[in-house]
């Protein structure tokens, strides 16, 4: 091993440990709201529904704020911009604490803007240090943290405001927020110079994620084929318990049944992402828009007669699917641009599914109002996945910007 590559793989291991850590804490507390919803509501003064507004808000923030992550990582270095989304998001919990109105909706425009560039400047990051033929395992094991994230603000958050108050919980997020952000400052100045050393400039326009889009035909596919994927998983999380329990099934088994997806979605994610990277990026990806599809469509009719194994299969289908598909989609959108436009390709792809967090939701709630029932929109999720898998299975030149 010559010295040059021990250093990148030095680099490469704190630069995981600090995106996972960064995603697990500003993950967890874009959830605790809704964690902590019948805690906070009342202390606010506003109905207890309302926090769905909050999540919309931090989901519409976070389409705006991503696409202006290029010019953020050119103009501060990713560790640094890790670092102000970590204030940033300390700073959102805090605007919680007086509970009024303002500070509620204030919370929720401050935690977009800091959750947007999350994940495009860790790809920034990691593309820097990873082999093109790991990054699929790569990505998909820095994907994890998004439900351990979730995992911490359902257990966690919780037994903290039983103990301290809402307030405490809240209070104690913040500050983990901020020790972390001064945690990973030893390696700011190692990490962020090495990337300003290596990139060439570019001009980082707003608008340039989606002209990337526009121009490069394997970009624009995938990246159609995530916004499809986002607008499933997001809905299908969202409405899959609701679903459950109103067959018959109690809460406690129809979250579960729920749990079966997460846990087969961390279990399979690195294995997932290494068969991405021996056999290809885009044939996994379409079979995890049939799986998608499968799960869907098998949703749309589960009843009360229905065998839990059954429902457990549809869970662990989605699992497989829907909670594993986001690494190996930005290793694959990384590989079809040149290393100086990463930052633009990774921003694009991460806006789009943040977009159909937003309207994938608002579909299926649409479908279900018109026609009275959601089978039908299950069936809607099924047909988007399944375009979503036909996008990622069907032949494309291969990219001619180099690697």
């Amino acid at each position: 091993m010559t010295r040059e590559t021990f250093r990148t793989r030095v680099l490469l291991n704190k630069v995981v440990a600090a995106t996972v850590a960064v995603q697990i804490v500003i993950v967890m507390a874009s959830l605790t709201v809704p964690v902590l919803a019948s805690l906070i509501a009342p202390a606010i003064g506003v109905p207890a529904y309302l926090v769905g507004y909050y999540s919309g808000l931090i989901y519409l923030l976070a389409v705006l704020s991503s696409f202006a992550t290029p010019r953020l990582v050119r103009r501060w270095g990713g560790i640094r911009l890790h670092q102000f989304m970590l204030v940033m998001t300390a700073a959102a919990l805090l605007a919680l604490l007086p509970a009024l109105p303002a500070g509620f909706v204030l919370s929720g425009i401050v935690l977009g803007a800091a959750y947007g560039p999350m994940n495009p400047a860790s790809t920034v990051l990691l593309a820097r240090y990873t082999p093109s033929h790991l990054r699929s395992r790569v990505f998909s094991l820095k994907q994890t943290a998004v439900p351990v994230g979730g995992a911490l603000a359902g257990l966690a958050t919780p037994l903290v405001a039983a103990t301290l108050g809402w307030r405490g919980a809240i209070a104690a997020i913040a500050a983990i927020c901020l020790v972390l952000s001064v945690v990973i400052q030893p390696w700011r100045d190692e990490i962020d110079r090495d990337e300003a050393e290596a990139a060439p400039r570019v001009a980082s326009a707003y608008w340039l994620p989606v002209r990337l889009l526009v121009d490069n035909a394997g970009l624009r596919s995938v990246t159609l084929a995530s916004f499809a994927f986002g607008s499933v998983q997001f809905s299908f999380t969202a409405v899959f318990p609701t679903m459950l329990a109103h067959v018959g099934w109690t809460t406690t088994e129809a979250g579960r049944a729920m749990s079966i997806a997460l846990v087969v979605g961390v279990a399979f994610r690195g294995i997932l992402g290494t068969v991405a990277d021996k056999v290809g990026s885009r044939p996994v990806l379409g079979a995890m828009g049939v799986m998608m599809a499968a799960a869907a469509f098998g949703a749309a009719f589960v009843g009360a007669a229905w065998p839990g194994w059954a429902v457990a299969l549809i869970a662990a289908l989605f699992g497989l699917s829907a909670f594993c598909w986001a690494g190996i989609g930005i290793a694959e959108a990384v590989r079809q641009v040149p290393p100086h436009l990463v930052a633009e390709a990774s921003a694009g792809i991460i806006g789009f599914t943040f977009f159909g967090a937003l309207a994938g939701p608002t579909l299926f709630s649409a479908v279900t109002g018109l026609t009275g029932g959601a089978a039908p929109a299950f069936i809607v999720l099924a047909v988007l996945s399944a375009a979503g898998g036909v996008l990622m299975l069907r032949p494309m030149p291969q990219p001619v910007t180099a690697e």
